[in-house]
């Protein structure tokens, strides 16, 4: 299979759990600056989801640019991927609502772990599969090491949100967004 098919598909599911995500903000109970204010747990969780997802999105579309031949092992791959990134609005309207409480920023913190994994499953497969890539060369060129401590540190974050911070899964997944996944796209597109 060519890998715009997939692609397309992916950017259709991926667009709707982006508006999905603006759809389950909270609405202030009073129409006053105060009533907005008062919501900014939920508008800094409906930021960083956004922005985790449209990273992940554009980490897609560049990481797929050699990308020749798509097989069944990374369609499945793909699929899980979307299906845990489905459930990111409901994690997210839960961690919105419920900022510091453990239990919502640890089920936050899963979801995120688990569309990690699944997106690093996927470009296994894709390395795998596609044969002019070289699984060592795909690998390395996507990871360049940064990609090891966005796993720790979200990792990190699920522990200390479920000990005795937390907002620090939200807080993990800000940190890697600003500190790793975009300065590593941005020195990517500069050929770096």
């Amino acid at each position: 299979m060519s890998k715009e098919r997939l692609a397309a598909f992916t950017d259709a599911v991926l667009a709707i759990i982006i508006t999905i995500l603006v759809l389950e903000l909270e609405k202030p109970h009073t129409l006053t600056l105060n009533g907005f204010l008062e919501l900014w747990p939920n508008y800094m969780a409906y930021t960083i989801s956004f922005f985790w997802l449209g990273a992940m999105w554009i980490n897609m579309h560049n990481e797929w640019y050699n990308v020749k031949k798509i097989g069944t092992r990374t369609l499945w791959a793909t699929l899980i991927m979307l299906f845990f990134s489905s459930l990111f609005p409901y994690a997210t309207s839960i961690v919105s609502t419920n900022y510091n409480n453990k239990e919502a920023q640890v089920f936050y913190g899963i979801i995120v772990l688990l569309i990690t994994f699944a997106n690093g499953n996927m470009y296994t497969s894709i390395a795998k599969e596609d044969l002019h890539l070289s699984l060592g060369k795909w690998m390395k060129q996507r990871k360049r090491g940064w990609a090891i401590w966005d796993i720790i540190i979200k990792v990190l974050g699920l522990v200390l949100a479920a000990t005795i911070y937390p907002p620090a899964m939200l807080y993990s997944v800000l940190i890697t967004l600003l500190f790793l996944v975009i300065p590593n796209q941005i020195k990517r597109s500069k050929g770096e």
